[in-house]
């Protein structure tokens, strides 16, 4: 049975106690040791654009031609694959903490909450944003963890059954979304259209688990060990 949609889950204190690790990321401006994405389109205009109801139809009217990736991440990424520093040379003692605090927070939430895989890491300044996408590039059951400096921010996705767009708003400190995310050979209402903006500080660290049953048994065990 595949999961539909994404479901709000409220953070207990163990899972609180863990996540509150990673905010080192967002203390004293770490993130900007990392190339901010998108900078070009950092502006009022193209983020009201990419995270639009128009914008959004024609990703959905591309069909399988979508490659699921989003078109604009406007954020700072640290990505383990593909982390880039503003000036390694000037900031090379920063970086190597940068990248070494990534790869403890990244193993302490996978270790504690069970999770394979970490697919995003990304902070969000104020005016950030994640262009609408569906991520059938890389299908499976998820957890999307969210941090927000003061909740003045929100992700939306698109409900297949009743045809519009849902926004969960963010809240202040730590929220959680749990959710499949389905690929192209798959029935049309598992793929999952969503995107997200931010009027300050926002940090978004997600993981993957697979697709099959099992997946969906550990996604609900994961689900009553962490929530509130």
């Amino acid at each position: 049975m595949l999961r539909i949609g994404l479901k709000d889950i409220p953070l207990n204190n163990f899972a609180l106690d863990i996540l509150k690790e990673t905010e080192w990321f967002v203390k004293d401006k770490n993130y900007t040791s990392v190339i901010l994405g998108s900078e070009n389109l950092f502006n009022a205009p193209k983020r009201e654009f990419f995270t639009s109801d128009g914008y959004l139809k024609k990703i959905m009217d591309m069909g399988t031609n979508h490659n699921g990736f989003p078109e604009v991440l406007c954020g700072y990424s640290f990505g383990m694959g593909n982390l880039r520093f503003v000036n390694q040379e000037s900031i090379e003692e920063k970086a190597e903490i940068v990248s070494e605090n990534l790869q403890n927070s990244i193993r302490l939430l996978s270790t504690n909450f069970c999770l394979k895989r970490n697919a995003l890491f990304c902070v969000y300044p104020p005016g950030g944003y994640i262009s609408w996408h569906n991520n059938a590039n890389a299908s499976a059951y998820n957890f999307i963890f969210t941090w927000s400096e003061t909740g003045d921010g929100c992700f939306e996705y698109w409900n297949p059954d009743s045809k519009e767009i849902i926004t969960i708003p963010d809240v202040k400190g730590w929220q959680c979304k749990a959710g499949y995310f389905g690929n192209y050979e798959q029935d049309k209402r598992t793929w999952c259209y969503h995107s997200a903006n931010t009027d300050c500080l926002r940090m978004t660290v997600a993981f993957t688990l697979s697709r099959d049953e099992m997946a969906l048994g550990m996604q609900d065990m994961i689900i009553e060990d962490i929530c509130a």
